[in-house]
């Protein structure tokens, strides 16, 4: 397994690389530690201003520097006996140069912090960590924690729910937590049912119903395929918003990971869908998001 994990000094990504320290990795997996930095173009090339060449290309060799000594620090840090692990500075904007390193070593994962250090990264989900969810072709873990003893995978349908429950299950990293499958009905009514006749509200009652049984079956059956991968895995069905009823529920339970499909139903383009980026912003834990496949890949 190749997993790149992106770094910055921050305590955010500091947490990530306790987390990928605490993982259980399968036996030769290799581990890329990225860290990025901007260099001195945007700093210094600016109308008017004139700088002695010695100074930018002093200021450069400390930005190079720096990174260089985060990257190491957390190699030693998550060095194991059977891991094979790399380092990587790039000299770029940070989420352009983390995607391109995505294709060019091949990552099976991308691990990041939920925030950065930089002026930017202060809210609940920084720029960076953002735009990498977004564009990433592959799964990506936002790491809120340092361990994962529960999980919560999200369920309804999908094919990218279907690839993060395909992901849990082959994982063995993701081994040995107990996982609750839930998969929630979005039945809430749009208006006021009493502004409508009796036989609308029937129909509408009777659909919802029917639409809470097909989802607790979805969840039954992920759990039974996961059970029978020898995963200790158990199905839950909830009524209302699919990103509320995910993140209560990662709440209520304690939950260390939740793991999502990148787009539900309908789902377009590169940018994560609705629930999976309200499920990003606002659930305590961490939060893998698993994009679906290539068309190539599911043929």
């Amino acid at each position: 397994m190749k997993v790149l994990l992106a770094v910055d000094g921050s305590t955010s990504s500091d947490r990530a690389a306790s987390l990928v320290a605490n993982l259980a990795w399968p036996m030769g997996s290799t581990i890329e530690v990225v860290t990025a930095y901007p260099g001195t173009t945007a700093m210094f090339d600016m109308p008017g201003v004139m700088l002695d060449a010695g100074i930018i290309q002093e200021t450069e060799d400390a930005m190079e520097a720096e990174a260089r000594r985060i990257v190491i620090k957390v190699a030693r840090r998550i060095a194991a006996p059977d891991l094979t692990i790399e380092t990587q500075v790039l000299r770029s904007r940070a989420a352009t140069g983390l995607l391109e390193q995505v294709a060019e070593f091949k990552a099976d994962l991308v691990v990041v912090g939920n925030r950065g250090r930089g002026p930017f990264e202060s809210a609940v989900l920084g720029s960076v960590s953002a735009e990498v969810v977004d564009h990433c072709p592959v799964p990506v873990l936002v790491a809120r924690r340092d361990r994962i003893a529960r999980i919560l995978l999200g369920q309804d349908g999908s094919k990218s729910a279907a690839a993060a429950a395909d992901t849990v299950r082959r994982w063995s990293a993701l081994h040995g937590a107990p996982i609750r499958v839930l998969s929630v009905a979005d039945v809430d009514p749009q208006w006021n049912p009493w502004l409508r006749g009796a036989d609308m509200r029937a129909a509408q009652a009777a659909g919802a119903a029917s639409t809470h049984e097909n989802h607790e079956a979805l969840s039954r059956s992920t759990a039974a395929a996961l059970e029978k991968a020898g995963l200790v895995a158990e199905g839950m069905v909830e009524d209302g918003n699919p990103a509320h009823r995910l993140v209560e529920a990662a709440v209520n339970w304690d939950a260390d990971l939740i793991v999502v499909g990148a787009h539900g139903h309908g789902g377009l383009g590169p940018i994560v869908g609705s629930v999976a980026r309200a499920v990003l912003y606002h659930a305590p834990c961490s939060v893998l998001v698993v994009p679906e496949p290539p068309a190539s890949a599911t043929d």
